[in-house]
């Protein structure tokens, strides 16, 4: 079993009432792939193929206001993780995991979403 990722970030404003205003991150995300090694390359998804679709998703989600959005009228770091999830994994069967998070490294705040086996 072999796992890689692919990451992106991404800028946006959100609020979540009633617990704060509108306000904005830059947001990162992580995209990972897991499963049996390819015999040439290694790896469990090529990125170059996965590559396009991940690029569609961050353009929805850079420099927009996330509650207006279809599906994401509630923007938490949560839900976010989840839209992106069914946006891609219907895809790329090796999504694993996504793990969204924002604010400064070693400040920072997230969420991994998965579904179970």
């Amino acid at each position: 079993m072999v796992e890689t990722y692919k990451e992106f970030t991404f800028e946006a404003a959100h609020q979540l009432q009633p617990f704060s205003g509108l306000h904005g991150h830059t947001f990162r995300v992580r995209v990972h792939f897991k499963g049996s090694p390819d015999a040439v390359f290694g790896w469990p998804a090529n990125l170059y193929e996965v590559e396009p679709r991940i690029s569609s998703v961050q353009k929805v989600l850079d420099h927009t206001y996330l509650n207006d959005i279809d599906g994401l009228a509630v923007p938490s770091l949560e839900n976010v993780a989840k839209w992106i999830w069914d946006k891609l994994a219907p895809h790329s069967p090796q999504i694993d995991r996504i793990t969204v998070s924002r604010g400064p490294d070693g400040q920072a705040e997230g969420c991994t979403y998965w579904r179970n086996p």
